[in-house]
């Protein structure tokens, strides 16, 4: 029998990898980073001009906490790999795929960055819409 810690994580990895499946599905390459959480992000993908990186939160709650350290490691890790760094937050329950929020519009306390739900459907993008963005960049 699982702890709850054990599923939480469980659930975790299941949905770093829908997300690295969504990734693929749109033409690029991705992969979990197994040693995610402190050290490195969660996911990464690029299409060869692209290169998003990606800290992963789900909650069944309408808040998400994430602490410090994980967005510090986020942005320099994006920084190092000139990459684009973002929050891929997933809200149980909610009938919604993945938002994408960027760091810049987190709230910042003492210990913890955190984004509601409201906030999150308001500043956040849908996968199609990031990538989108890519590409028309290209273009210009």
């Amino acid at each position: 029998m699982m702890t709850k810690v054990q599923e939480i994580k469980s659930e975790g990895i299941e949905h770093e990898r829908n997300l690295v499946n969504s990734l693929k599905k749109r033409g690029y390459v991705a992969g979990r980073l197994q040693s995610s959480g402190v050290s490195l992000p969660d996911v990464i993908a690029g299409d060869g001009e692209s290169i998003f990186v990606f800290e992963v939160k789900s909650t069944a709650t309408s808040n998400i906490k994430i602490y410090k350290n994980q967005i510090w490691t986020l942005k320099k890790f994006a920084y190092n790999f000139k990459a684009k760094p973002y929050i891929a937050v997933y809200f149980t329950g909610r009938m919604m795929d993945f938002l994408f929020i960027k760091p810049r519009d987190l709230k910042e306390y003492e210990k913890m960055f955190t984004i509601d739900y409201n906030t999150a459907c308001l500043k956040g993008k849908d996968l199609g819409e990031i990538i989108s963005k890519e590409l028309q960049k290209r273009l210009i």
